[in-house]
């Protein structure tokens, strides 16, 4: 009896310490991840400013190069990004299907060395102008960081906990969406409700959110409060435009995944093939910048109302195109960003001519 007694005991403070320590695991993380999701996004802005305006006058240059400026910007991010490839020695860039891969492992350890340096390079792919998003590469770095932290546990936690607790801290502070980060670390990354891992996990996401608001002043990304729409009139258009807002998502993901296999079987060098992307970018920027980096300030300007259909159809394929371009070549960096101006175009689009008709 005694024996007993104790076992349940040991076994009763055994839980205890791994619920404090995935308390403490949950708000180092959403503490770690927004710093990290902020800081990426302020970079990013940053290095937009500085191409998009502050360089050309710092150096003086004349209208005619000033006008150059997203070619040279994009071919310095190569030249770049070729130096990361060999710095870290990376053979191929890792991102989220890594993460889930790793997730669904025995020895589910992600390589640390390139995780860190494929973050890296996306960061300088979309300060650079390259047509991708962040938060692919925040994601693989959030579950990047959850490896590397294991450790100070002891094994006392699992690794698939550290990644579901990087992942989420990194989605709640790109979308300041908690639920959204508890949701995509458990569906997208673990594929499980795990109850060992929910309270971690919803600690790092709700923590990582408050902390981008209290430190950063952060705000959701896509504000629709303001928005009044009577259903009963937007429904029937959803019902008609769902499809083909859907054949719009497969034309976009047939154009990555080719563009993926054409690099892989052309055999043509990775110091081409990214030069090759920056050199068709930087030039179809320099006519239609809104293309270019990760697309906020024209998504909101979608969303507003702004553009001619015309001009709505020309950022619809030219997003689509050099996003497939950039990701496929080597200008590594995230799809969902790209994805959700892809969407907005195609969504504008399609709002404009069922009000033409209806």
């Amino acid at each position: 009896m005694t024996d007993h007694t104790g076992k349940d005991g040991e076994a009763r403070r055994t839980k205890l310490i791994q619920l404090a320590a995935g308390m403490v695991v949950g708000l180092g993380f959403g503490l770690v991840m927004s710093l990290v999701s902020n800081g990426f996004v302020a970079g990013v802005v940053w290095l937009t400013s500085l191409r998009e305006t502050q360089l050309a006058a710092w150096l003086g240059l004349d209208p005619v190069l000033a006008a150059m400026m997203p070619l040279i910007c994009l071919l310095l991010a190569a030249f770049l990004i070729l130096q990361v490839r060999r710095l870290f020695g990376i053979t191929r860039w890792h991102g989220p299907a890594d993460s889930i891969f790793a997730a669904h492992r025995t020895d589910n350890e992600l390589d640390i060395r390139s995780g860190f340096g494929s973050t890296f390079a996306a960061l300088i792919s979309a300060g650079g102008g390259a047509s991708v998003g962040q938060y692919g590469p925040l994601v693989h770095f959030g579950a990047t960081m959850g490896s590397a932290f294991r450790a100070l546990t002891g094994g006392m936690l699992t690794t698939d906990v550290f990644i579901g607790c990087g992942v989420a801290g990194a989605i709640a502070a790109g979308f300041n969406a908690p639920i959204a980060g508890v949701v995509f670390a458990h569906e997208a990354i673990l594929r499980h409700f795990s109850m060992r891992a929910i309270a971690p996990i919803a600690v790092a996401s709700i923590s990582s959110s408050w902390f981008s608001q209290q430190i950063f002043g952060a705000a959701p990304l896509l504000d629709f409060a303001s928005m009044a729409l009577d259903l009963g009139i937007v429904l029937p258009a959803a019902l008609v435009l769902g499809p083909v807002f859907g054949l719009v998502a497969v034309v976009f993901m047939v154009c990555v995944r080719s563009s993926l296999r054409f690099a892989a079987t052309s055999g043509w060098s990775p110091a081409r093939l990214v030069f090759l992307a920056a050199g068709i970018t930087g030039l179809v920027g320099i006519f239609v910048p809104e293309v270019l980096g990760l697309g906020t300030g024209p998504l909101r300007i979608i969303l507003d109302g702004g553009y001619a259909e015309t001009y709505l159809l020309v950022l619809l394929a030219g997003k689509m195109i050099l996003t497939a371009l950039c990701i496929g070549f080597g200008l590594f960096g995230g799809v969902f960003s790209p994805a959700l101006f892809v969407g907005a175009a195609a969504g504008a689009i399609g709002g404009r001519i069922a009000a033409g008709i209806l």
